[in-house]
């Protein structure tokens, strides 16, 4: 080539004009593209393509827009000796079958330094490549190969740490390695151990060329399999043809799944995965590297290339080259390692899940009649979450991922974790009074008939005493008796009316004035104590609890009551909880918020109230309206319950189009209230 342009122009998705910073000179023209890509195709056919010239042309693309723009690109017909196109992506969307033509992959953005990097980098590529093209094109086609794999191998590696998923993690390692090494088809074998043996169970399969069945299984981890084999001994296996193994080799063969399935397992490729203190963890297993009978390379056979008669199997496939036995090494030990980290966050989340959940466990377990009542309302939390996420109507435009999902349960799991700061008593307060103050009040009622009856007894005495007539006498005493036996009935019905007054019932009488007048009672009773000092029936305390218009707290403890949200938000708040879980405090602390703003603590209104918050609060009512041993309340029927939370939209309370689906959708109808209680002995059932 003597006029050889390595670097022809630069193509920038306008997109990410703010996230790639340019540095000053660049022997190149910079493009700015714009979706759909319209101007795409007329900047290549601008190039000056001619047999003694060449162009590079560097795409840096949004990685979810990569595939459609090399679709555009790709439809351009241009001189394929002398034109290359590279792409640089930017995100963290990845799959296996852009890798393969993708030069480097960035999660946020790419800084100067990086961006003369690539550049650098695109126009060696190119280069090589012209220069190659030129060359004999079998060697072209292989040091292409070789150059795609340890791209491959490095964005393997960036791949493999974005997957958090184990089960997707599976899939993508090994459809990367069938990738590199056009196998056919392939398995992933892990390590387990049952009953104190280790044994590799079959976790994923995939063939490209037919559609196969699979289950898991075990197998013992021995000698006994070829899997097997190089799981004990860590050694790799490159086996030409497995049917042409002989009693002689480490190793045999089990066809039945071949026969099974009319498929011809031949070159065969078994890699142990290795972790980082020298164990095995899993075995990759690679069948039937595929090779074009044209020798046309182009790093796609493992899925251009179908195996159908059994003379595709005898002329396509071909033994796994030498160089793959290292290549898919270092595939295996960075597949390890992802195992390995995701095994470590997936046990990490466990531990801190369990460790929540025996938590709020033992908080509940302090009042039997609420237990379970956290967990209860993080299932329904994750019902209508996931009702939202199906939704068609006022939701269609909402949609909670996996991780605001697990969010959403943590704050559920930890809402009331603040009442450990809150006096046990107050949460189990049946009634107005505590059992002591209505016993200590009873007491000094029966005091108080008591010591009327010896003070109109002494009366009679006194009269009997008297030295009148008879039918005087008589009549006195009639007198006495009849104010004594109006004051013990005045007594025995304050008796009735304090233990009335007691229910934390809604009373349909005025609950203010029956007590005044109740109190102004037994003021006109005088009652003296041992020592002869007045003794008062009622204190302040008493009274105020009486006048309890609805339930059976005070405004005192209610305002306890109500102050574990804040606890809560101070509690939780402390937890180091990671970027994507930063808002379950904030969650937490707003379930009791109302629409209309009168909630607490904060008295947020409509929109500042996140949706999430607004979710639990739904579900949180909900489970204590159809609660059937509240203390402090009777049970309802559940057509009562939904009725109530209508009222409670209408009013502006709870939101209403989360009341609209959760009946609509019936939600309700997959909630046990009896789920997650703690019985007497203090276990879950």
């Amino acid at each position: 080539m003597n006029s050889l342009r390595s670097m022809g122009c630069i193509i920038i998705d306008n997109a990410l004009k703010e996230r790639v910073s340019i540095p000053g000179k660049l022997d190149a023209d910079i493009y700015y593209i714009y979706p759909p890509y319209d101007e795409l195709p007329a900047i290549l056919h601008s190039l000056n393509v001619t047999p003694k010239s060449c162009n590079a042309v560097l795409c840096i693309v949004p990685s979810e827009a990569c595939e459609e723009i090399k679709s555009i690109a790709g439809s351009v017909d241009t001189p394929d000796n002398h034109f290359y196109v590279g792409y640089v992506c930017v995100g963290t969307t990845c799959h296996s079958t852009m890798m393969q033509d993708v030069l480097a992959l960035y999660n946020d953005g790419i800084k100067a330094n990086e961006f003369e990097f690539i550049v650098h980098k695109a126009g060696f590529i190119a280069q090589q490549y012209f220069e190659f093209k030129n060359s004999n094109k079998q060697h072209i086609h292989q040091l292409e190969d070789t150059q795609r794999d340890f791209d491959a191998l490095i964005n393997i590696g960036k791949a493999l740490s974005i997957e958090k998923n184990s089960d997707r993690l599976l899939k993508l390692i090994l459809h990367l390695s069938k990738t590199i090494t056009g196998a056919d088809a392939g398995s992933i074998y892990l390590v387990e151990e049952i009953n104190g043996s280790k044994v590799l169970r079959f976790k994923h399969s995939h063939t490209f060329s037919k559609n196969l069945p699979y289950e898991e299984f075990t197998i013992p981890m021995d000698k006994n399999s070829i899997a097997g084999y190089v799981a004990v001994t860590q050694q790799v296996l490159n086996i030409p043809d497995v049917y042409e193994l002989g009693p002689d080799d480490p190793v045999a063969f089990n066809s039945s799944f071949d026969k099974a399935h009319d498929y011809r397992s031949k070159s065969m490729l078994v890699v142990p995965m290795i972790n980082h203190i020298n164990k095995t963890i899993g075995v990759i297993q690679l069948i039937n590297s595929k090779e074009d009978l044209n020798n046309n390379y182009n790093g796609n056979e493992a899925y251009s290339i179908q195996l159908v008669t059994d003379e595709d199997f005898n002329k396509k496939v071909v033994p796994f080259q030498k160089r793959y036995e290292s290549l898919m090494e270092a595939v295996a030990s960075q597949a390890a390692i992802a195992i390995e980290n995701n095994r470590m966050i997936q046990q990490i989340q466990k531990q801190f899940e369990e460790f929540v959940r025996a938590s709020v466990t033992a908080i509940e377990s302090r009042d039997v009649a609420t237990s379970g009542h956290s967990f209860r309302v993080a299932d329904m939390c994750l019902k209508i979450a996931h009702a939202i996420n199906d939704d068609t109507g006022s939701f269609a435009d909402i949609s909670f991922t996996e991780t605001e999902l697990k969010e959403l349960e943590y704050a559920a799991l930890l809402h009331d974790f603040g009442k450990v700061y809150i006096d046990t008593a107050i949460f189990l307060k049946s009634h107005k009074l505590y059992p002591k103050d209505l016993e200590n009040i009873l007491l000094k009622l029966e005091y108080l008939y008591r010591y009327q009856q010896l003070k109109f007894a002494m009366e009679i005495y006194n009269v009997i005493k008297d030295d009148i007539a008879f039918g005087i006498r008589l009549e006195q005493i009639q007198s006495i008796e009849c104010r004594r036996d109006e004051v013990l009935q005045k007594i025995a019905q304050a008796r009735e009316m304090v233990v009335a007054l007691n229910n934390p019932m809604v009373k349909e009488i005025d609950v203010e004035k029956e007590v005044d007048e109740l109190y102004a009672l037994l003021q006109t009773l005088d009652c003296y104590d041992s020592e002869n000092n007045p003794m008062r029936i009622f204190d302040g305390y008493s009274i105020k609890n009486l006048k309890i218009r609805r339930g059976s707290l005070n405004d005192d403890e209610r305002k306890a009551i109500e102050s574990h949200v804040v606890h809560t938000y101070n509690f939780v708040s402390k937890i180091p909880w990671p970027p994507e879980f930063a808002r379950i405090p904030e969650i937490a602390a707003k379930h009791h918020e109302k629409l209309d703003g009168s909630g607490y603590p904060y008295g947020l209104k409509g929109d500042d109230i996140p949706l999430q918050a607004r979710i639990m609060a739904l579900a949180d009512i909900f489970d204590a309206l159809i609660a059937t041993d509240r203390p402090y309340k009777p049970p309802i029927t559940l057509k009562q319950a939904l009725e109530i939370l209508k009222e409670e939209a209408q009013k502006n309370k709870l939101d209403k189009d989360l009341v609209d689906l959760f009946i609509n959708k019936k939600i309700y109808e997959r909630f046990d209230r009896n789920a997650y209680r703690v019985n007497v002995a203090g276990s879950v059932y």
